[in-house]
């Protein structure tokens, strides 16, 4: 059964008694070629369809579809079960997807934690006044959102395509936002990110921006020498290093102060910078399971592609155990405070729903392994708004 889209909907042919139209998420439509081929067909015959496999393999594919779309709450059409009508997407939820929202949260909520665990060794707030502390904080989580919306908008640019398999929904693929706006956006938060860096005046800040930059060209882009994303290893690489190395160290040196590495790692830092490290190898080996099918129509031979989601789900598993399982051995032997055994029975638990969550994914089902990707972001922002409050015995 195969379908084909006919570019936007409109009322004659949704009127048409020829075709059976349903607004898709990029504002096509989908018709069944099995009722346009028959038109003497009378309407208790078409009617009689409906329990044919045919009908019933494209009723599927249509909710799919709407499911898709409101579970993604991306800016796809939204179509009435009543009037089959293509709402306009307003321009500014358009850009609010393009930004990825989860992505955008997960910085400030890494920048801000990385900022309090700083402030928290060198006594930064003893040492300075609280209003200056607080505007160099603030330049360095409006310069990593910045940055964090080009270095997204430049892998949609160039995963457009893919895009249009894997997440209909994201608005260059649903055609909610140009290639020349997406373009825009990226070259004025990119000036915007680094110019917020120099004005600064900390070499630790500007190093972080532009090594983040760097990793994300050299993730996305398409030229040759590039596109590393191709690569399991070097896509895992590039994301393990920004979320893992590269926000805690140059984050903590910029709220110190200091230069990148000019200081003493403290306990807590390199408990920060181990547990990242495995929670960016999670992050870059299952973000690619939702997306098996378009991966390997356009050669995209990720782990899922070429091991299988079961493998590459069960190894995710497996590291994020190994993660949270040390975080509590560490928090409970440790220990300096009370706070800290606190900590490691949150980790306990935490690591207790993901499990039991996990039993619940089906592994055909894209949506259901989104939901899940979802729910590992969620516990990656719990884990830095607990890392200040892992405070370790020397």
């Amino acid at each position: 059964l195969t379908y084909r889209s006919t570019g936007r909907v409109t009322s004659s042919k949704c009127r048409s008694m020829a075709s059976i139209c349903v607004p898709s998420i990029n504002g096509g439509m989908l018709t069944r070629p099995s009722l346009t081929a028959a038109p003497s067909r009378s309407t208790a015959s078409l009617r009689t369809a409906t329990t044919s496999p045919e009908r019933q393999a494209y009723n599927r594919a249509v909710g799919l579809q709407h499911r898709r779309a409101h579970k993604y709450r991306g800016p796809g059409a939204r179509a009435s079960s009543q009037s089959e009508t293509v709402t306009t997407i307003p321009r500014h939820e358009a850009l609010a997807a393009f930004a990825r929202p989860h992505t955008v949260l997960g910085t400030i909520v890494s920048v801000s934690s990385v900022t309090v665990m700083a402030w928290q060794y060198g006594g930064v707030l003893e040492l300075y006044s609280v209003v200056a502390a607080a505007l160099q904080a603030a330049k360095a989580i409006v310069s990593s959102v910045l940055m964090n919306v080009a270095i997204v908008g430049i892998n949609q640019v160039y995963d457009k395509k893919l895009d249009r398999v894997n997440k209909p929904y994201l608005p260059l693929a649903s055609g909610a936002l140009s290639s020349d706006t997406a373009l825009s956006v990226v070259a004025v938060c990119t000036a915007c990110s680094l110019i917020l860096g120099v004005l600064s005046g900390s070499s630790a800040l500007l190093w972080a921006l532009v090594l983040s930059l760097l990793l994300g060209i050299v993730y996305s882009v398409d030229y040759p020498g590039l596109r590393w994303k191709r690569s399991p290893i070097l896509a895992a690489s590039c994301v393990l290093i920004v979320r893992a190395v590269i926000v805690q160290l140059g984050f903590f040196a910029h709220a110190l102060g200091r230069g990148l590495l000019d200081f003493h790692f403290p306990l807590n830092l390199w408990f920060a910078i181990c547990f990242m490290t495995v929670y960016g190898i999670v992050i870059a080996l299952f973000k690619d399971l939702p997306d098996v099918d378009g991966d390997s129509k356009q050669n995209v031979r990720t782990l899922s592609v070429r091991l299988g989601p079961p493998f590459v789900f069960k190894l995710c598993l497996a590291l994020l155990f190994t993660a949270y399982a040390s975080a509590v051995v560490l928090n409970f032997l440790y220990s300096s405070t009370m706070g800290s055994y606190a900590v490691g029975f949150v980790h306990l638990v935490v690591i207790t729903s993901l499990t039991v969550a996990s039993k619940r994914v089906d592994l055909e089902s894209s949506a259901s392994l989104y939901d899940f990707y979802m729910l590992i972001w969620k516990a990656f922002y719990l884990e830095y708004i607990l890392l200040p409050f892992c405070t370790f015995a020397y």
